[in-house]
This record gives structure tokens, sequence and C-alpha cells, in this order.
């Protein structure tokens, strides 16, 4: 028995299923021919999740090349403490987002400045008072009053005043 094809409508979208959407950024970051770029940067951000405050003091990623993470200490005391340690971080990086493609890490000494950081904003000082919150337009106070939900009105309000007050 023979298989009849239908002819595909001209102009006619074919059928997709639904992707999530990291599928289509990362084909779109290799069509733009940066996805090295972005594992890369990704797989430095999840070094820093992993190493958390204290090895951050000491040791960044510096940059990835292939699947090798190059990590900058600041000391061969450092190099030599994650050396030791390689193993748990690498199995940490593997849980962590970005993470996952980083098969080697390798240390170096250098000075750290020259390597850019992940870490947190500064909290602000001990002393320092909280700049005073921009008060609401009652237009905007009576659409935030009938949101049920009272830490989203918090943060519609924060975030107006952050944003949404220009002079």
């Amino acid at each position: 028995m023979a298989k009849i094809r239908r002819q595909r409508r001209k102009n006619a979208r074919p059928s997709t299923q639904p992707r999530p959407a990291g599928a289509l950024l990362d084909g779109t970051f290799r069509w733009l021919k940066i996805d090295d770029n972005m594992r890369s940067f990704r797989a430095m951000r999840a070094f820093a999740t992993v190493a958390g405050p204290r090895i951050g003091e000491h040791a960044r990623a510096e940059r990835m090349r292939g699947s090798i993470l190059y990590i900058r200490c600041d000391s061969s005391a450092w190099t030599q403490h994650l050396h030791v340690m390689k193993e748990t971080l690498l199995e940490r990086l593997h849980k962590t987002p970005g993470g996952e493609g980083v098969a080697e890490l390798r240390f170096n000494v250098g000075p750290l400045d020259e390597v850019a950081g992940w870490e947190a904003p500064p909290a602000p000082a001990a002393g320092a008072e909280p700049a005073a919150p921009t008060p609401l337009p009652q237009e905007l106070a009576r659409a935030f009053g009938s949101i049920e939900d009272p830490e989203l009105r918090a943060e519609l309000a924060r975030l107006y005043g952050k944003f949404g007050a220009k002079k």
C-alpha cells in the first residue's frame, strides 16, 4: 500500500511543540556565536555560588576554555587548598545551574582585582538610615489598596519609589 502524502498549504506555518525558553535562548546564542561566552559566564557565576564568601575572598573564576574552568587565587596556598578540594567543588558545580559543563578546574596565582567578581551588592552600613519612601499618588494608592497580598503591595510600592517616581 502506497503512502499518501498531503500537500502543504502554501505559506503555512509548521506545527511545533512548545519548548522551554532556555532551549530557545541557547539556539539564539549559538546563532549569534556568543554561546561560548554565555557558558563561560554561567560557569563563573556557578563557581561563585559554590565557593561561597570565604573562598570568594581568595579565589575567583577567571575564564572557561572548552570544559576547563580556570580559577585565579591570590596566593599559592589557596591554589593548593582548592586543588585538594577539587573533587568536592566539581561535584557541587555539577549540581549548580551553569556548572554542568565544567569537567576540570585549573588554578593559577595572580591579583584578584583584575578578575570580575560575582559578589552580592554590599549591605547598607549599620548606622546609615534608609532613604525615605516616596509617597504614592492617590490614584496609585487606591490601585495598590485593592491588592490583597500585603507582600506584593509593599514590593510594588517599593519598586514605584525606586523606579517610578521621576521628578
